[in-house]
C-alpha cells in the first residue's frame, strides 16, 4: 500500500494530485500515507494592483523563456509560446517589456518553424505535444507580429491533415495544458485561421466548420475543456447563441473566492482562473463585468512577491526534470503557465 517510486511518492501522493476524490478516500481507509511535504514559505504580495502585478511578472517570464529553450532545445507552451502571448498582451496595453528578449524569443520560434518545415511537409510532428504545441507556436508567432512564410504554410497544412474525421484533434496527456482534445482543437483552429494562405482559405473552411461542430456537440468536463471550447467557438466564428451558451457554462464554474479550479475536486488556482478570464474576454465579456472583476481580485490576492503564481502540478513525469530557472522546483512548469495566463488576464484589465 505504501510502496514508493524512485522519487519517494506513494499511491496516495499520486491520487491527491486530483484533489479530494473517492480514490483518496479508499486509499486512506486502507492505511495509505503520503510523503511528508517540507514547509515552504511563499509570501504573497499585499495591497497588490493590476499594474504592479503585471510589471512584477513579465520580467520574470521573459528572463526564463530563453533559458528553457537553451536547456531543452524545445519550444514549450508553458515557458515560450505562452510568454510570447503574454508579452504581446502587455505591450498592447502599455506595459514595459524587454524588446531585446522579445526579439530573441521571436527569432527562436521562427528558426524552429523554418528548420522543421521539411518534417511538417512529411506529416512528421516535431514539437512535443503534437497539434496543441503546433497551434500554440502559430499563436505565439502571431502575437509577435510574424508574417506568413513557407514554414507557417507547412504547419497549417500539418494541422489540417491531423484533424480526425469527426472534427477534433487528438491530444497528448500532460494535464492540464496538453490533456484536452478541446485545447488541441481550439488552438488548431486558431493556427489555421491566423496563417492559412489567402488562396487556400476556402480549402480550409470545411476543416474549421467540422471543428466548430465537434466543439458545439461535445461535453466539456474540466475547466480546460470549457475554456478552450469557448476559445475555439469564438475563433471558428460559431453562431452567437452557441458562443453565449459556452460562455455561460464557463461563468457558472466560478467559485465564491472569484477563481476557477482545474477540476471540481481541486481548489481555485491561477492557471484555471487566468485562462478562464482570457477566454471570457475573447468571447466578449467586458473586463469591468463583476465576473471578471472577481477573478482579478483573486489573482491579485494570490500573486507571490517574486512575481509568480504557484500552482501544484498534477501531471505525471514524461521526461527527465530540469530546472528552467522559474521558481517552485518540480512545480515550475505549470506555475510558469499559470503566471502567463494570470498576467495576460490582468494586462487586459488595465485601465
Amino acid at each position: 500500500m505504501n510502496a514508493t517510486n524512485p522519487d519517494g511518492e506513494t499511491a496516495l501522493d499520486f491520487a491527491r494530485r486530483r484533489g479530494q476524490t473517492p480514490a483518496v478516500d479508499v486509499l486512506l481507509h486502507a492505511g495509505a500515507v503520503a510523503r511528508p511535504e517540507p514547509a515552504v514559505d511563499r509570501p504573497r504580495v499585499r495591497a497588490n494592483t493590476i499594474r504592479a502585478a503585471v510589471e512584477r511578472s513579465v520580467p520574470l517570464l521573459q528572463a526564463v523563456a530563453p533559458q528553457f529553450y537553451e536547456r531543452s532545445g524545445c519550444v514549450s507552451c508553458h515557458n515560450n509560446t505562452l510568454t510570447a502571448m503574454t508579452v504581446g498582451a502587455a505591450r498592447a496595453h502599455g506595459f514595459p517589456v524587454d524588446e531585446a528578449l522579445a526579439a530573441k524569443e521571436s527569432a527562436t520560434l521562427a528558426k524552429d518553424v523554418e528548420e522543421t518545415r521539411d518534417h511538417a511537409l512529411q506529416q512528421i510532428v516535431t514539437p512535443g505535444g503534437g497539434a496543441t504545441t503546433t497551434g500554440y507556436i502559430l499563436m505565439a508567432l502571431h502575437a509577435q507580429g510574424y508574417a506568413r512564410t513557407a514554414g507557417t504554410d507547412a504547419l497549417v497544412r500539418l494541422l489540417a491533415l491531423a484533424q480526425r474525421s469527426d472534427g477534433h484533434w487528438p491530444s497528448a496527456y500532460r494535464p492540464p495544458s496538453e490533456a484536452s482534445e478541446f485545447t488541441a482543437s481550439a488552438v488548431s483552429i486558431r493556427g489555421i485561421v491566423l496563417y492559412a494562405p489567402p488562396d487556400r482559405r476556402a480549402q480550409y473552411a470545411p476543416t474549421i466548420d467540422r471543428a466548430v461542430a465537434w466543439l458545439t456537440t461535445s461535453d466539456a468536463v474540466t475547466t480546460e475543456d470549457r475554456v478552450f471550447r469557448l476559445f475555439g467557438l469564438v475563433w471558428g466564428s460559431a453562431r452567437r447563441g452557441v458562443v453565449q451558451a459556452a460562455r455561460a457554462d464557463l461563468v457558472k464554474m466560478q467559485r465564491a473566492d472569484g477563481g476557477w479550479g482545474q477540476l471540481t475536486s481541486l481548489p481555485s488556482d491561477a492557471y484555471a482562473t487566468g485562462e478562464a478570464l482570457v477566454a471570457l474576454r475573447e468571447a466578449g465579456l467586458d473586463t469591468s463585468d463583476p465576473v471578471y472583476h472577481r477573478g482579478v481580485r483573486y489573482l491579485l490576492s494570490t500573486q507571490l512577491e517574486d512575481g509568480s503564481w504557484y500552482v501544484r502540478k498534477r501531471t505525471h513525469a514524461t521526461q527527465a526534470f530540469f530546472d528552467s530557472g522559474f521558481p517552485h522546483g518540480t512545480d515550475q512548469y505549470i506555475s510558469a503557465a499559470a503566471t502567463n495566463w494570470a498576467a495576460m488576464a490582468l494586462a487586459f484589465a488595465a485601465r
